[in-house]
């Protein structure tokens, strides 16, 4: 199972996550993240604080950068520009289908344009075969 950390920014402060914790899917582990950002800014909110600064960034064993979750979008979600994994995927899959489905034409004009050579090769070589004289 794959392990995420989840790095915390708050107030021009990042406090990195050394521990990890392990998750079936870059999915499950933005949705955690989720959870636990709207957790961590209701308990600033209660403290009088803004948690609209704060984020975190979805990190692999490697240390990349996977996904940068701002706590603004969690908190507005209807006017960020992040979307949930599966609606990424949903994106992802309808551009590969239509990138295929163009592939697919242009192939298959191809495929038609050879056909039609073929047949007029096949028409000439007929034309020039000597015919049958019946004896």
């Amino acid at each position: 199972m794959p392990q995420f950390y989840f790095n915390y920014s708050s107030g021009g402060t990042t406090f990195t996550d050394d521990v990890g914790t392990d998750f079936a899917s870059l999915e499950a582990a933005y949705l955690d993240a989720c959870e636990t950002a709207l957790a961590i800014a209701f308990e600033k909110l209660r403290a009088r604080q803004d948690p609209a600064t704060d984020a975190f960034d979805i990190v692999d064993v490697d240390r990349n950068v996977l996904m940068q979750l701002p706590f603004s979008e969690v908190l507005r979600p209807g006017t960020g520009t992040i979307m949930p994994w599966s609606m990424l995927q949903t994106t992802s899959a309808l551009e590969n289908c239509s990138r295929e489905r163009a592939r697919g034409e242009r192939l298959k004009s191809e495929l038609g344009a050879e056909l039609a050579r073929t047949r007029e090769i096949f028409a000439a070589i007929r034309a020039n075969l000597p015919t049958r004289h019946p004896s």
